[in-house]
């Protein structure tokens, strides 16, 4: 005989008046029972189970799995109102077992895939409460559950975790340290293997943690171990032409740099650069702007703390990549002036002044040194040319927009002229005739640095005033390398709510693909996420034959 609204209000009050007086067994399991089969009753009964199985969840532990396995049935009915309802009371079974933290969180966040807006917030609400009832499980489970899901079910969490988590994480976290601690740890854990935008936004998590600024030390120095290893890891081989792991590395400069400005260590992302990218056949396969991108990095590194095993271990890739990038003199008069990058060839010749400074060996030697005397030419005739055309610039009336403009990219590059030109000519002379002088690189000058971007560029070039090409009048000088490198160049998805087992049970990887419903009853129609049962069951038998699967 189905159990009806009378029923199941009639095992509620057995047992709320029985445990008033003490427990008495069976008859308090019977009523619990009772209130379980009303899942597969009428629409009412459904919605009074849906309340009152989390009400006792606690007092009948042997019938745990049972109650899930019910209140999963409820998460997945046709009524949009049972669901509401049972997505409302759902955290009620975390407060009664924080045990069953893990299995909750993992399905609430799938149910994030139902169309609804309704459906939605009531699940980020849900979803909400049991996080902040069982913080470390919930989080857990979360990253390591959600995110191995079908990929609507990943981008869902990605985007709880990034915006609707971020509203209260400040709350969650003053509650303990460790609780940050365990946040970040699963954040760095999905780095390796996240894709572009999934790894800048799992980037700026971390970087809005309290635990990450600049003054905890040594927290920013695992930190920076941790995006290291996320581009390659130590027995990786550095792709060039894995657009994804160059692009990881772009974002990983532009994050850390700020934080090798305030005098972290630059000794891991300098090893990198090093031991992985610099090489010729690795370096000369990436695009011109990511060439450029880490040519500034490898500057930054340089200028800031590192070890001297690291710098010498930098000094003759930096040496090759001199001679590479700047020709030899003329062998006479008729031979065109080459056109040079000028901010490139800043950046590389201000890493090699700053490795000259402690290895003076690096800047020796007939082809380094014939190199050196016609760039310092070039620079001669560049800056006298700069001047020219500011003075014909500054002569216009009236002065445009696009005037101005002019007038801007030629200061600039006036200042990235005078600094090559000034460092030219300090490493011509002798070593002991030297005297290292500060210099400041322009793009320091030029632009504020930041951590992140606002917007990823298409291309990932960094945004720099300095990094432009300089124009000056009808000439621009422009990158000319000594050779010529050639570039290399909807459906549905799955849904369901899945691995409904206990912690230490092996977990099933299976997803349905047969779960489509359209909603009937109390709700307009949309998508419902679908219970699979892959989960380990308990000893105890269910109360009820279940209905044949709803398809």
């Amino acid at each position: 005989m189905p159990t009806t609204v009378e029923d199941i209000y009639k095992a509620y009050e057995e047992i709320e008046e029985i445990a008033k007086i003490g427990p008495k067994g069976d008859e308090v399991k019977k009523s619990y029972e009772t209130i379980i089969s009303g899942a597969h009753g009428e629409s009412n009964c459904k919605r009074l189970a849906a309340q009152f199985i989390p009400r006792f969840f606690g007092k009948f532990p042997e019938l745990h799995e049972t109650a899930i396995d019910a209140l999963f049935d409820l998460c997945e009915d046709t009524d949009l109102n049972v669901r509401l309802t049972v997505i409302k009371y759902l955290p009620n079974v975390v407060k009664e077992s924080d045990k069953v933290a893990v299995r909750i969180a993992d399905a609430l966040v799938q149910l994030l895939q139902n169309e609804t807006t309704q459906e939605i917030a009531a699940v980020k609400k849900a979803l909400e409460q049991v996080i902040r009832l069982s913080p470390h499980d919930s989080i857990v489970a979360i990253f390591q559950q959600s995110l191995k899901g079908s990929p609507e079910v990943r981008n869902r969490t990605i985007n709880f975790l990034s915006s609707d988590l971020n509203r209260f994480k400040d709350d969650l976290f003053a509650k303990g340290q460790d609780i940050e601690a365990c946040f970040a740890n699963e954040v760095k854990k999905a780095l390796h293997d996240a894709n572009l935008s999934e790894y800048e936004t799992f980037t700026k998590m971390l970087l809005s943690l309290k635990m990450y600024k600049a003054e905890n030390k040594e927290n920013v120095k695992e930190l920076i171990n941790v995006f290291v290893e996320s581009i390659a890891r130590n027995d990786e081989v550095f792709d060039p032409n894995n657009h994804i792991k160059v692009q990881k590395l772009i974002l990983c400069g532009k994050t850390l740099i700020p934080y090798f400005e305030k005098g972290i260590k630059s000794t891991t992302f300098l090893a990198f650069l090093v031991n992985k990218v610099l090489p010729n056949d690795t370096f000369y396969k990436l695009q011109e702007k990511q060439q450029k991108s880490i040519l500034r990095f490898l500057a930054d590194c340089i200028s800031g703390k590192h070890t001297e095993a690291t710098i010498k271990s930098a000094a003759p890739l930096v040496k090759e990549l001199f001679i590479h990038e700047i020709p030899s003199p003329p062998e006479n008069d008729s031979e065109v002036e080459p056109k040079l990058d000028l901010p490139r060839v800043e950046y590389i010749v201000f890493t090699l002044y700053c490795i000259a400074s402690k290895i003076p060996e690096v800047a020796e030697g007939e082809e380094i040194s014939s190199r050196f005397k016609n760039l310092y030419v070039i620079s001669q005739k560049c800056i006298a040319r700069i001047k020219q055309g500011l003075k014909d610039l500054q002569k216009r009336e009236p002065k445009d927009q696009e005037t101005q403009e002019k007038i801007k990219k030629a200061e600039g590059g006036q200042i990235v002229t005078n600094n090559i030109l000034n460092m030219t000519k300090e490493l011509m002379k002798p070593p002991k005739a030297r005297h290292f002088t500060k210099i400041h690189h322009s793009w320091q000058s030029l632009t504020p640095s930041n951590a992140l971007p606002a917007k990823r560029p298409a291309d990932s070039s960094l945004p720099s005033t300095s990094n432009k090409k300089v124009q000056i009048g009808e000439s621009q000088l422009t990158t000319k390398s000594p050779q010529k490198i050639k570039q290399s160049s909807k459906g549905v998805a799955p849904r369901t709510i899945q691995n409904r087992q206990q912690l230490n049970t092996s977990r099933s990887s299976g997803i349905n693909n047969n779960s489509f419903r359209s909603n009937g009853g109390g709700g307009s129609p949309g998508r419902i996420s679908k219970i699979n049962r892959n989960y380990a069951k308990t000893n105890q038998p269910n109360l009820y034959v279940p209905p044949p699967r709803r398809v």
